[in-house]
Order: structure tokens, then sequence, then C-alpha cells
């Protein structure tokens, strides 16, 4: 069994890192644009006899095992058992005993409800209805959850009951009693980059709300840099050299049969920034399908500025109204092959409605451009943006600066009394406070409408580990800080308290 230090002896770093990006020779060394962050000019330099790699624009420098783990967004240790296996090299690592112990009973897990969903004729028959064929029920395991008492047999026969329960997929009601979250609803796997089962997606069958519902974060599962189907898609993406980012399931694994496998889809919440560098790291041309609606269009505006911060070129298909990549696929697969064959940049698209006289068009556009890294392209897109609508480059300029000014005031810190309000919501919940009788901030409103869609991870860490002799009193004290008018009547907490009990475990905060 060899040792880390004899897999790095035998490493090329040259022939590591060339597999992924191209490298030109200058003298003893070698030079690329580094894929890391946004790069006009060579400044990613790889010394063969050093065997390091070091960029001298965004500072990232290590081995060729660091280079695999940053580039494939894998950990330190996947990234050596992935070139142990390359280079015929016998290393045996151990995962965290606890991570591994979570993604058996998830895997396992995965494999029953697939074995259950042959049970199912309401599953199956959704199923026939939404197009899917047979094919893709076995790619994308797909399952039904459906006997809860026979799942919780075969966790505990496994002696893997109690791990699962952490990835709060169940919740224990009583002693032998369990209730599973996604109870009669089909049930779409949800992988990692490396093939692991780290979550799950339930979409009911019977007409109840939500319509989904995805797992809790865990300790292997993460809303935010997750990405549905990436693992499925990511040697597609490679070899088409552009990635496809749909909104829901079943757009994805529509477009899957149709051919279109080059397609990822953020799991029910917005494109996050982790998503966007995610993804630069595979490829740098992405393509943003989305519902043909003002939803649809909502989401292109904020998924825009990510991809551009992150160095990545951004076309968007633009879908006939009502429609979205699911139904659109299944009526005319080749026309929608044409709309993204022939699909623009985002920029010349805007730039084009503007031309005809857009309002909204000049201010996503505007707003587009403080995200654009490349200096010289930001010019050239002004240039072009002032003969459009006759005014000066300094204007514009000028009005880029206060959106830069707008988004970093949003990444601030909140207030303390904003902080204490957000926390007693995520701590108490909303009934009894009148929101619209509070002096809110932008990104505060934000958080709390995030709050109210249960997207907890959008909620800051500090706020909800936040710590308070007493909360209730704290709470109170910034309701009427933050208040327009007197707040008349204190918050009821033992009533409160009460109803958090009541309420469906998933439900609750801890």
């Amino acid at each position: 069994m060899s040792s880390l230090k004899d897999l790095l002896g035998k490493i090329d770093i040259v022939d590591v890192i060339s597999s992924y990006i191209e490298l030109k020779r200058i003298g003893n060394n070698y030079a690329a644009r580094c894929p890391f962050h946004p790069d006009d000019t060579p400044s990613f330099y790889v010394s063969p006899s050093k065997g390091i790699f070091k960029c001298f624009g965004c500072g990232v420098g290590g081995d060729a095992i660091k280079f695999v783990s940053l580039y494939e967004n894998i950990d330190y240790w996947e990234a050596v058992e992935k070139l142990a296996k390359r280079y015929g090299i016998s290393i045996k690592l151990r995962r965290k005993e606890k991570d591994s112990k979570l993604l058996i009973a998830l895997q396992k897990v995965a494999e029953f409800y697939h074995e259950q969903l042959k049970e199912s004729k309401q599953a199956l028959e959704y199923l026939e209805s939404r197009g899917i064929s047979s094919r893709t029920i076995s790619k994308f395991t797909l399952g039904f959850s459906g006997n809860t008492e026979k799942l919780i047999r075969l966790l505990s026969e496994e002696g893997l009951l109690e791990v699962y329960e952490k990835s709060g997929n169940i919740t224990k009601i009583e002693e032998g009693f369990y209730r599973d979250l996604f109870k009669n609803r089909l049930i779409i796997p949800v992988r990692d980059i490396k093939g692991d089962v780290i979550a799950f997606g339930g979409r009911s069958l019977d007409g109840s709300q939500p319509k989904y519902i995805n797992s809790p974060e865990s300790e292997v599962f993460k809303k935010r840099s997750t990405l549905f189907g990436l693992y499925e898609a990511k040697e597609y993406i490679r070899e088409e050299g552009e990635v496809i980012i749909v909104e829901g399931y079943f757009d994805l694994m529509s477009l899957w049969q149709e051919g279109i496998r080059n397609c990822v889809a953020p799991l029910g919440t917005a494109l996050t920034e982790e998503h966007a560098l995610m993804l630069s790291k595979l490829v740098k041309r992405v393509v943003l399908l989305y519902d043909g609606d003002k939803a649809g269009r909502k989401a292109v505006r904020s998924s825009v500025p990510y991809l551009l911060k992150a160095g990545m070129q951004v076309r968007v298909v633009y879908l006939p109204e009502g429609e979205d990549p699911d139904s659109f696929v299944r009526k005319d697969p080749q026309a929608l092959k044409s709309l993204i064959k022939t699909s623009q940049e985002v920029e010349v698209y805007f730039l084009q409605r503007v031309k005809e006289g857009d309002k909204e068009a000049f201010d996503d556009l505007l707003y587009f451009c403080g995200f654009i890294p490349d200096g010289v392209k930001r010019y050239e897109l002004l240039k072009e943006l002032s003969k459009a609508t006759s005014l000066p480059i300094t204007s514009l300029q000028e009005r880029i600066v206060q959106v830069e000014k707008r988004e970093e005031k949003e990444q601030t810190p909140l207030s303390y009394h904003e902080a204490v309000l957000l926390a007693g919501l995520y701590r108490f919940g909303f009934e009894g406070v009148e929101l619209d009788k509070l002096r809110l901030s932008p990104y505060l409103m934000e958080l709390i409408e995030a709050l109210k869609r249960e997207e907890y991870h959008l909620i800051p860490d500090y706020v909800k580990n936040f710590k308070a002799y007493n909360l209730e009193r704290a709470f109170q004290e910034s309701l009427r800080a933050l208040s327009l008018p007197d707040i008349e009547k204190p918050t009821d907490f033992e009533e409160l308290r009460q109803k958090s009990k009541a309420q469906p475990r998933k439900l609750r905060i801890k």
C-alpha cells in the first residue's frame, strides 16, 4: 500500500493540469489563464521541478492534488483517490466515518424508494403522463415513498436508523414510530458531483401543497452549492463546452430524454454565487433556459450577475409566454435545440432591446455592466450603450458605480436590532408581528422573504445561531426600536412556543 508521499512523487503535475486547461511552455515553466478567476492575460504558472502551481492574479496555489480538488470541486482526499486511480497506485483513504455512514444510509433509502416505485400505480401513471420513460426512471433512480414502516425496519436492520434520522428526512414521533418527510411522494434523488446520494426531492401526486419539498440541509447536503443533474451532466458539459441551466427537475429530465444532456438545475431556489463559481470551473459558457413568464425573466436578472462575476459568457433563451422547458421540449424538441443554438449573449440581446426603446432593458443592461470583470469589455459595452441612448459614457459609468455601492451595502452585516428581529422570527415565527409597521432595510426584507419560503440556507449563520441571555426580551426591544409607531401589545411568546410545538417537525426551527 503506497503513501501520499509516494503518490506525489509519481504525479506529473504538467500532465495532470494540462488535461484540464491548455498550458504554454515558457522556459522551464508553463503558463495559462487561471481557471479560478477571470484572467485576461496568463497569470497562472506551473513549475514541473517544484511540482506546484501558482496564480499571481488571485493567489491560489498548491500541488497537483490541490488543483484537481479545486477544479473538480471535490475535497482533497477525493482528489487523492482520483489521482491514485489514474496513476495505478494503491492507496487507501478513509472518509470521515459519520459522513460515510450517512451516505451509505442515503444510498440504501434511494434504492428502497426505487423498488417501492414498482408498487405504486399512481406514481407510475404520473410519470407516464409527464412523458418520463423507463430509461429515465432508471437513470435518475426515481422512486416512491409509500411504506414508512418497511423503510424504518430496513434501516434498523442495517444499523443505520439513528444515522439517517440526522438527515432530517425522517422524524421520530414516539418510540418505534417515525414520520417520513416524503410520505406518498414521488422521489427524485439528488447526487453530488461524485455521484453520492446526498438528498431527495419529493413531488406531491395528490395535489397537496407544497408541490415540491427538498431534504433539509445536513452534514453532506448544502443547497446553495448543490445542482441537480451535475453528476449526470458533467462529462456532457465538458464535451459541449457549455452548460444549460433550467429551473426544475422535470425540465432537466425532459431535456435529457431529447438528447440535451449538459443541463443542471438549482434545488427550488435561485442560482447562487456558489453555483456560478462551481460551474465556472467546468466550463466558461452558460445558457439560461427559464420559464417563459414574468418569474422566469426575474430569475434571469438574479442569475446573470453571479455568472458574469465568475467570468462566464452568458446566453439567454426566452421561451414563449406560458411555456417552460419541459412543456416546450415535449412539443417540439428541434425547435428548442434551434433556440439554444441561436441564442444571443445577454449583452447583445439586451442592447438590441435598448435600441428598440425598451427602458426596462436599459436598466437591466446597465445593472449587468457592473458585474463584468473585464474592464475593456465593460467599456466597449458602455460605448455601444452610449450610442444607443445618446447618453455620455461618464454618466453611464457613474450609474454603474451606484450599482456597485448598492451591492456592497446589501452584503454588509445586519444591524444589531435587525439581527435580533430576524433571529426572533426564525425562532418564534411570524404570528403577531406586523412587519408592515417596521422600518426594514432592503437586505433584511430579502432575508425575511427567504425565511417565509423556508429557504433557511439563505439566513446568515450568525442569525441562526444568535446567542442572547433572553432572546424574547431582546426581540421585543428590537421590535420597538424598528417600529414606526410604538408597539402597544407585547408578543405572547409562551403562546408562540406552544403553537410552534404543534407544527410538523419540518417547519420547526432547531
